[in-house]
């Protein structure tokens, strides 16, 4: 290889490198300026269709890709089925989002009335600068009284 073919190479590579910084630097600084608030605000519109048996804004509130996947009909069936416990609730509380590429990961606790904890993972993403909820994980239960971590006042 000649020295003008490696330089070139070497530039080019290094534009490479150069490039994926500066697009990191801008993830992160729109992961730091995202208020959390946003993400809770779209958990809790879906929470509040859910109860209110508004499977239709339910449904507003997921992903394109969520969508594709799921009609509105099987949407319902899947909510009334397998996500009962999020219109059982008596408290709502929300973890700290961590990140997963483009996904935004909310940790959801449904404190239930028998004292037992469900913890969900709602995986949101953005879309035309809007947050949808792209996936939820309702974990396994924890047993009532089980001590959660964090400050208490």
């Amino acid at each position: 290889m000649s020295r003008r073919a490696l330089l070139i190479s070497i530039s080019f590579l290094a534009a490479i490198c150069l490039t994926a910084a500066l697009v990191q630097a801008w993830q992160q600084r729109a992961r730091n300026s995202l208020r959390p608030a946003e993400l809770f605000n779209v958990v809790w519109s879906q929470i509040a269709a859910f109860r209110a048996d508004d499977y239709a804004s339910a449904y507003q509130q997921v992903s394109t890709g969520f969508q594709e996947r799921f009609t509105i009909t099987s949407f319902t069936d899947l909510a009334r089925s397998e996500y009962p416990l999020l219109c059982q609730a008596d408290r709502v509380e929300f973890g700290p989002v961590h990140w997963d590429g483009m996904h935004a990961i909310v940790p959801v606790y449904f404190f239930l009335a028998d004292g037992e904890v469900a913890p969900c993972l709602y995986s949101l993403v953005q879309e035309d600068s809007l947050w949808k909820i792209d996936s939820l994980k309702v974990q396994k239960r924890w047993p009532a009284g089980r001590r959660l971590d964090g400050m208490r006042s």
